[in-house]
């Protein structure tokens, strides 16, 4: 099965829909992402449709966002605080997480 993430305004992620590899097949039985468009675009009459990457830390989720430069999706930032780390394609939090710590206390900026 091949995922693929629905793309609206704004690069954000409307839905994802998982299709057969034998509707994503190219000539060659490779999975390929415009073979898996063209079949989603003439199911659903829309457009924009990105095969997910395999292989990332951070799955495509509705309400995240496809960043075509990172090759990612970045999903809703969790906390005003936290900071995007392009290298790990995540969330980080202004101090590391404690292996004692379950939540992240975005008032007080600790760990908890």
């Amino acid at each position: 099965m091949a995922t693929f993430c629905k793309i609206g305004f704004n690069a954000k992620v409307l839905n994802t829909i998982e299709v057969s590899d034998a509707d994503c097949q190219d000539a060659d039985g490779n999975i390929d992402q415009e073979t898996g468009r063209q079949f989603l675009e003439a199911m659903t009459k829309y457009p924009n449709w990105i095969l997910e990457p395999t292989g990332l830390k951070v799955r495509a989720s509705k309400g995240s966002t496809w960043d075509e430069d990172q090759e990612c999706f970045i999903p809703k930032k969790p906390f005003a605080s936290w900071i995007w780390d392009a290298d790990l394609k995540c969330w980080e939090a202004p101090t590391p997480r404690p292996e004692d710590c379950d939540y992240w206390d975005e008032d007080n900026q600790v760990w908890k």
